[in-house]
C-alpha cells in the first residue's frame, strides 16, 4: 500500500527541518557565517520559512496565505542573488581584485543570464508557475560555477557554489520534467516531478554538513605561500 500524499510530504517536511537545522547550526558552528553571512542568512530563512508557513496553516485566510507565501518567495529570489553577490565578490578577491575585463565578464554573465531566463519563460506554458527573478538567480548561480571552480583557492567557495548550482540545474530539470507533464496531461508524472527538488535540496544539505569546514578568514595567494 503506497503512503499518501499528506504522509509524504510530512515526511519530508520534517527530516527535512532537522536537517536544514543541523545545516544552520553546523555553518555558525565552524566558523562558516563570519565569511559568508549572506549565504548563512539563507540558510537560517529556509527553515523559519517552512515552520512559518506550516505553524499558520489553516489559521490564516487563502488570501493572507498567498500574499505571504509570495512575500516569503521574494526573499527567497532576493537572498539568493545576494549570495551570488556574495560569491562573486569573494571570488573576485581570490582572483587579484577587480579590473576592466573581470567588470566586463560580470556584465557579460548578468546580459546572458536575462536573454536566457527570457528565453525559459517563452518555452515554459504560461500556465505553469514560473518566477522569472529565482530563473534568472538559477542561471547566474550556475555560471558562476564554472568561473568559481577553475579561479577560487577557498574550498568552502567551491563547495557553497557546487551545492547552488547543481541545486539550480535541477530546479531546471524539474521544470523540464513538469513542462512535459503537462503538455502530455500526465497528473502523476507533474506531482513526481514536484518532490524533486525538495529531495534533492535535502541531499545537497546533507554533502554541505559533511563538507563545509572551517577556514581561514584570509586566503593566501599562491605567492604568500611560497614565501
Amino acid at each position: 500500500m503506497h503512503p499518501s500524499r499528506l504522509t509524504t510530504n510530512t515526511t519530508i517536511w520534517t527530516f527535512g527541518f532537522i536537517l536544514q537545522c543541523v545545516l544552520v547550526y553546523v555553518v555558525f558552528r565552524r566558523g562558516i557565517a563570519r565569511r559568508f553571512p549572506v549565504f548563512a542568512s539563507l540558510l537560517v530563512f529556509y527553515p523559519v520559512r517552512a515552520a512559518l508557513l506550516f505553524g499558520l496553516s489553516g489559521h490564516i485566510s487563502s488570501g493572507g496565505a498567498t500574499l505571504l507565501y509570495e512575500v516569503l518567495s521574494f526573499a527567497d529570489d532576493a537572498l539568493q542573488l545576494m549570495v551570488a553577490v556574495e560569491v562573486t565578490l569573494h571570488l573576485i578577491r581570490d582572483m587579484g581584485g577587480w579590473t576592466r575585463f573581470r567588470a566586463l565578464l560580470c556584465l557579460l554573465l548578468l546580459g546572458a543570464a536575462s536573454v536566457f531566463t527570457w528565453i525559459t519563460l517563452v518555452l515554459v506554458p504560461n500556465r505553469i508557475s514560473t518566477d522569472r527573478l529565482q530563473l534568472f538567480a538559477w542561471f547566474v548561480l550556475l555560471a558562476l560555477f564554472g568561473t568559481v571552480s577553475k579561479s577560487s583557492r577557498s574550498p568552502n567557495l567551491m563547495r557553497i557554489s557546487a551545492g547552488l548550482s547543481v541545486f539550480s540545474l535541477v530546479q531546471f530539470s524539474a521544470l523540464a520534467g513538469r513542462t512535459i507533464a503537462f503538455l502530455s496531461r500526465n497528473a502523476d508524472q507533474y506531482a513526481a516531478w514536484s518532490y524533486v527538488p525538495a529531495l534533492s535540496y535535502l541531499g545537497i544539505v546533507i554533502f554541505w554538513i559533511i563538507t563545509l569546514r572551517k577556514e581561514s578568514e584570509r586566503i593566501l595567494i599562491p605567492s604568500e605561500i611560497a614565501s
